[in-house]
């Protein structure tokens, strides 16, 4: 169906723009008209959705858009309010960059696009877990239900990654901050002093002919030290690009002490989420579990969910193919096996889920407990060291004078 571009004039009077389908201009700019706009501009387009949003905002900002939008759509919907018009209400009060997508969703599902599909046209914004609870809903009947745990299932979903990178976050501000200050001493104030020593003709104890040679490499050849640096960046670019790569990184993360725990008690926590809310929307279990993993980004857990589905497609036990997993615990695994013998999975999963999150703030209060005072103890140490290699020798020049 053609998709056409508009500008036009809300009632209000103001300016408005964005994207329609319909059969035919005519039938478009009658369909505006409707809803009260007054048109300025008015052409076809060949639509890609990646037009819509030409300006990329931060994912958990536009998490936080959709998780908004699924919680409104709900209430619309258990009003008694048309799918397509409950999407028209929230794109005529929207102002942000799901606007327009908004309106492309109001605008398919008004010509006869099922809501999934409509969703499916925005993948930067809705991914296959919410794509597929709101088609499982939508045929149950239930969809503002499965709209409303979408909602709730999203904010509990990022906060469990601010939680994560809030607690990564304050050791790394600390130690860029801690490096910044001894390059700054090592580039500018270590120059000058060193320079006045070496004027009075004394000689510098060890410590100080090595603060020297450092202070020098820095100030003589820091374009060489910032290509390399710019080089090492891209090469850690292109290493976390390539799959095996980032497989391999992502395998150190989960062996690096006191931060391992905490992301791998992250990622159980968002794995036993995901798969509650799909069971709960009536998705069966290994589509529930091809799901989780084709929106995973950590590749061992994608590995592992694979090996499950494959394990469930011979008709195998999933225990002995999560035994020596690299992600999951024995107690997951045992829960796994034992909701999926049960029928109470899902109940499980989400007891799970639970006590993970509960972990998960535990792990980032030991993490922050633990790194806080070992960066403080390295940062200090470095200055420390700086401080007593400047000062030794004018120590020695004082001794000698007296």
């Amino acid at each position: 169906m053609p998709v056409f571009a508009y500008k036009a004039r809300d009632r209000g009077g103001a300016l408005t723009s964005g994207v329609l389908t319909a059969d035919t201009p005519a039938s478009g700019r009658q369909t505006l008209r409707q809803d009260g706009l007054r048109l300025l501009e008015f052409e076809a387009v060949a639509f890609k959705e990646k037009k819509i949003s030409l300006r990329r905002t931060r994912k958990a900002k536009r998490q936080e858009h959709v998780a908004e939008f699924a919680r409104q759509l709900s209430m619309l919907l258990r009003a008694g309010v048309p799918l397509a018009e409950a999407i028209g209400v929230l794109a005529q009060q929207s102002r942000g960059k799901l606007t327009p997508v908004l309106r492309d969703l109001r605008d398919r599902v008004r010509s006869g696009s099922a809501f999934g599909d409509a969703l499916r046209m925005h993948e930067s914004w809705f991914d296959n877990v919410f794509c597929s609870a709101v088609e499982v809903g939508q045929t149950a009947g239930s969809m503002e239900r499965s709209l409303a745990e979408l909602a709730t299932f999203i904010r509990e979903r990022e906060s469990v990654k601010t939680r994560v990178f809030s607690a990564l976050a304050y050791p790394m501000v600390l130690a860029v901050v801690g490096s910044g200050v001894v390059l700054f001493l090592m580039s500018y104030v270590i120059p000058q002093l060193l320079s006045v020593l070496e004027a009075s003709g004394s000689s510098l104890p060890t410590s100080t002919m090595v603060l020297k040679s450092i202070s020098d490499c820095v100030t003589q050849h820091w374009a060489a030290l910032a290509l390399a640096g710019v080089l090492l960046i891209a090469l850690a670019t292109a290493f976390l690009r390539w799959p095996t790569g980032k497989r391999w990184y992502h395998a150190g993360q989960l062996r690096t002490p006191v931060i391992g725990t905490l992301i791998r008690k992250g990622v159980i926590a968002q794995f036993a989420q995901s798969m509650s809310l799909l069971l709960r929307s009536g998705v069966s279990f290994l589509e529930a579990l091809r799901l989780v993993r084709s929106t995973t980004g950590h590749l061992l857990l994608a590995d592992e969910l694979g090996d499950m589905e494959q394990a469930i497609q011979r008709g195998s036990d999933i225990a002995p193919t999560l035994e020596g997993s690299r992600v999951f615990p024995p107690l997951v695994a045992r829960i796994v096996n034992v909701g999926q013998n049960t029928g109470e999975l899902t109940e499980m999963l989400t007891q799970l889920k639970e006590g993970y999150e509960m972990e998960v703030r535990l792990a980032i209060e030991k993490a922050t407990s633990i790194l806080e005072p070992v960066l403080i103890v390295v940062m200090s140490a470095a200055v420390g060291y700086v401080v007593f290699a400047t000062m030794m020798p004018i120590l020695e020049a004082t001794r000698t004078i007296q």
